[in-house]
C-alpha cells in the first residue's frame, strides 16, 4: 500500500475507532447526585479509631531520621551542641511547621469538598437538566477526554446545568458541570471536547486545591483529613465558603487558566479530536453577547488574552486540520433543546 494512503487509512480508522468509543461505550460513572450527597454524608462522619477497629493496624517503621520540633529533635540536638544558635533554631522550627502545613489534601479529603461544591453548584445554577440521553452523550465525550488526562485514575461525573447562563465548572474531586446556556453556543463536538477538557484539566492539575492549600483557614494545620474536618466542622464550612467564592466570584489565578487552556486542548487532541476546538469556542464567546453573563468571562482572563495565548502555542498542532470535529453528531445530541 502506498505510503499516503497508508497514512490515511491509519487516521480513518482511528476515527472509527473514536466514532465507536462515543457512540457504543457507556461512560464509567453517570453523574448521581444522591450518590454525591450520601458520600458527602459519609465521608463527614466521625472515623472510628484504629483501637476500635477489629483488626490491628500496625504502623511502619520509619528508615529515616524524624525532622522533630521539639527538645529531642534534630534542631533542638543542634542548638544543645551549639551549631544553631537560638535565633536559627527558631527559624528552623517555624520552616519545618510551614512545611508540615503544606502536606497535600488527600483524594477523599478532595471527594468531600468537591462534592459538597457540588451540591452546591446544583443549588446556585437552576439544578440538574433532566434529559438522561443528552446526559449520556456529554458523560461520553467527557469521559473520553479523562480517560486520557493526566490523571485518569479517579472517576469523574459530568452534569447538565438548567441555566440558560453561558457557564463551566469544575470542583474537586472529579466533578463537571455544563450549563444548558453553554451547549447552545457549542457548534461541534471538537468544541464540546475542548470545554470538558479544560475542566477536567482543573481537576487533573488539582487547581483549587492548590489554591486550597495557601489558605490561611488552614494555618497551623498539619493535613487536612476527613477526622479535622469531622472534629472542626466550623473550619470545613469555612474552606467550603472560601473555595466558593474563588470558582463563582473571584476566579482561579489567570495562569492556571491558562494551563487549563493549555492542558484542556493536549487531551481533546489526545483523544484524536481536531485540537483548535476550545480556542474556536473562546473566540466565540468572546464576540458573543451571551458570554457577556458567562463564568468565563466574569472569572476567567480575557477571551482575547486566551485566545492569543493558544494561538501562539499552535506549533505543536499544525499537522490536525483532518482531525474531525463532529459537527453533525453534536447537532444530533442537542436538537432536543430547540
Amino acid at each position: 500500500m502506498h505510503k499516503n494512503n497508508l497514512k490515511i487509512f491509519g487516521f480513518s480508522f482511528f476515527c472509527l475507532g473514536l466514532f465507536g468509543l462515543l457512540t457504543y461505550a457507556d461512560p464509567s460513572y453517570s453523574f448521581d447526585l444522591g450518590r454525591i450527597l450520601k458520600d458527602v454524608e459519609k465521608s463527614t462522619q466521625p472515623q472510628p479509631k484504629k483501637e476500635e477497629l477489629d483488626i490491628k493496624v500496625q504502623e511502619p517503621e520509619s528508615t529515616t531520621p524524624k525532622q522533630s520540633t521539639d527538645d529531642g529533635g534534630v534542631i533542638g540536638l543542634g542548638q544543645s551542641l551549639g551549631i544553631f544558635d537560638k535565633k536559627t533554631s527558631n527559624i528552623l522550627k517555624q520552616s519545618v511547621n510551614t512545611l508540615q502545613a503544606l502536606q497535600p489534601i488527600g483524594y477523599e479529603e478532595e471527594k468531600a469538598i468537591g462534592g459538597r461544591l457540588a451540591v452546591e453548584v446544583f443549588g446556585r445554577y437552576g439544578g440538574a437538566y433532566q434529559d438522561p440521553e443528552l446526559l449520556r452523550y456529554i458523560n461520553l465525550v467527557g469521559q473520553a477526554v479523562a480517560d486520557v488526562s493526566n490523571r485518569p485514575d479517579i472517576d469523574y461525573h459530568f452534569a447538565i446545568l438548567n441555566t440558560e447562563q453561558t457557564n463551566a465548572f469544575a470542583t474537586p474531586g472529579g466533578y463537571v458541570f455544563v450549563s444548558i446556556g453553554l451547549l447552545r453556543m457549542i457548534e461541534n463536538e471538537a468544541q464540546l471536547a475542548g470545554v470538558l477538557a479544560h475542566e477536567v484539566a482543573h481537576i487533573s492539575q488539582k487547581h483549587a486545591l492548590q489554591t486550597l492549600e495557601r489558605s490561611r483557614s488552614l494555618q497551623g494545620v498539619s493535613s487536612l483529613t476527613l477526622a479535622v474536618m469531622d472534629k472542626n466542622p466550623g473550619m470545613f464550612d469555612k474552606l467550603i465558603d472560601e473555595v466558593s467564592n474563588i470558582l463563582f466570584t473571584k476566579g482561579l489565578d489567570k495562569n492556571l487558566e491558562f494551563e487549563a487552556d493549555k492542558y484542556g486542548r493536549e487531551f481533546a487532541y489526545r483523544m484524536g479530536y481536531y485540537p483548535g476546538g476550545l480556542q474556536d469556542f473562546i473566540y466565540k464567546l468572546g464576540k458573543s453577547a451571551a458570554g457577556g453573563e458567562s463564568i468565563f468571562m466574569s472569572t476567567h482572563p480575557s477571551t482575547n488574552e486566551r485566545y492569543s495565548i493558544l494561538k501562539n502555542s499552535w506549533s505543536r498542532y499544525q499537522k490536525t486540520a483532518l482531525y474531525p470535529v463532529l459537527e453533525k453528531r453534536l447537532l444530533s445530541a442537542l436538537k432536543r433543546l430547540n
